[in-house]
């Protein structure tokens, strides 16, 4: 359904991306199921290579289920282990990202990164966050939740009420993200001007 512009002007997409940071802090409050189907649902409309959607989600809110996902993740390489969850600041739940191998041979990775980034999106509108995780010890994530050996496992978001707020930073160069003496996150960007090239590569955009 065309939504037309003045439907599209409540959504503020530019504001919602700006916003969004990952987050590995959480506080102990359960996402609404309603909001989970949301999160899946906008993953099943995320752009799909010759349209094959090979992807699957499993979603973990379980306890008991959601120890076995933690101790099989690493956290914030950069920084780890001080930002590495205790049990009171746990994600509320898991989103395992699953190839399914009988619908490509060949899956193109793009779909995962638009998959994984309109979650991300629909749970920083409704106010929660999450983080992409890859650091992952498969084979034990396998045995643990008894996933099938048709589905390849990708990775994971951890997902949640946050209970913090890493800061955006501009810096030509530096990549690894750091702890403030007040124990904030800050997460360095390139400089937009360091990457838009406008017309020809060595022009800046403006």
């Amino acid at each position: 359904m065309f939504l037309g512009t003045r439907a599209m002007k409540k959504v503020d997409i530019y504001s919602l991306i700006r916003l969004r940071r990952s987050t590995r802090l959480f506080q102990q409050k359960e996402l609404p199921y309603a909001l989970i189907k949301k999160v899946i649902d906008a993953a099943r409309l995320a752009p799909s290579a010759a349209n094959l959607q090979f992807l699957e989600y499993l979603v973990i809110c379980e306890k008991t289920q959601k120890v076995k996902v933690f101790s099989c993740l690493r956290w914030a390489g950069y920084i780890t282990p001080k930002r590495t969850p205790h049990s009171w600041q746990a994600p509320a739940a898991y989103i395992i990202i699953l190839i399914a191998k009988k619908k490509s041979k060949e899956p193109n990775l793009r779909d995962i990164g638009a998959a994984a980034q309109s979650m991300l999106l629909v749970l920083t509108a409704a106010g929660a966050a999450g983080c992409w995780l890859q650091n992952i010890d498969k084979e034990s994530l396998r045995i643990g939740l008894s996933i099938p050996d048709e589905y390849d496992i990708d990775s994971v978001i951890a997902a949640g009420y946050p209970a913090e707020k890493p800061r955006l930073e501009t810096d030509a160069c530096a990549v690894q993200y750091w702890l403030d003496a007040k124990d904030r996150l800050h997460v360095p960007k390139r400089p937009l001007g360091d990457i838009f090239h406008y017309n020809c590569i060595g022009s800046s955009g403006r």
